[in-house]
């Protein structure tokens, strides 16, 4: 004959689990942890070169470092993206350089900048020929102006003064964006000072094309003769030569 207590014993322990599991349940025990959300990437501002050549010219027209280039309209227009920041860190990142020697070399300088901090300016294109392209700033005669787009790997700030070869003076006070930021690069011949300041990157679908035109390089503009790597300042320093 059967047990009848034993025939009771089987619900009685699925009741008991049943009761267990609730109570880890409403503890916060015996069920899985909420997983934490992935840390969101940091931001980056996107570089975009919008220009119009003038006098009209069609070509292509490239950026040595990093290497790049696009084709023109029949128009004289471009547009040249920029890579973004994971492409400059890795594809990119022999182009780099201290951000304490954007401005070459110079002496009685003195700057809070990071030594640990990359940058890439593009001060420059070049055409199919090699003739030089810059994006001036104004028509003064006495003042060579050209705009500049620097990518940074971290956002930061920081000033600089010092005397520099082919720059003279130099003031900046320099705030930056991770990604591509762009500034107004004025040198006076008059005043021997040259000074910087920010200016807007183009939106991707703005109408608005800059100006670039032709210019020596650093050999002579109109009313002056400018000092060397004046688009490249940092090639007087030994470490960039021959690059």
């Amino acid at each position: 004959m059967f047990n009848q207590n034993n025939l009771k014993r089987p619900a009685a322990t699925f009741a008991a689990v049943v009761g267990l599991s609730l109570v880890l349940s409403a503890c916060g025990g015996g069920g899985g942890t909420t997983p934490e959300p992935d840390p969101k990437p940091p931001t980056e501002q996107m570089g975009l070169i919008k220009g119009q050549i003038i006098p009209n010219l069609t070509a292509r027209v490239r950026a040595e470092e990093p290497a790049l280039s696009t084709g023109v309209s029949a128009e004289g227009k471009f547009d040249l993206p920029l890579p973004d920041a994971q492409a400059m860190k890795t594809t990119y990142q022999d182009s780099l350089i201290k951000a304490t020697d954007l401005f070459g070399l110079c002496d009685k300088v003195t700057t809070d900048a990071s030594a640990a901090l990359r940058v890439r300016p593009i001060n420059k294109l070049l055409t199919d020929n090699n003739a030089t392209l810059i994006s001036p700033v104004n028509t003064n005669p006495d003042i060579y102006s050209y705009k500049s787009w620097v990518f940074s790997e971290v956002d930061s700030s920081f000033t600089f003064t010092g005397n520099c070869v082919g720059l003279d003076d130099v003031t900046a006070n320099v705030v930056l964006k991770r990604g591509w930021n762009v500034f107004d690069t004025q040198v006076n011949t008059k005043t021997r000072k040259t000074t910087y300041a920010l200016a807007t990157m183009p939106a991707p679908l703005a109408t608005d094309y800059t100006s670039w035109i032709k210019s020596s390089g650093g050999t002579s503009t109109s009313a002056q003769s400018l000092g060397a790597n004046i688009l490249e300042p940092w090639k007087n320093l030994s470490e960039y030569q021959g690059r």
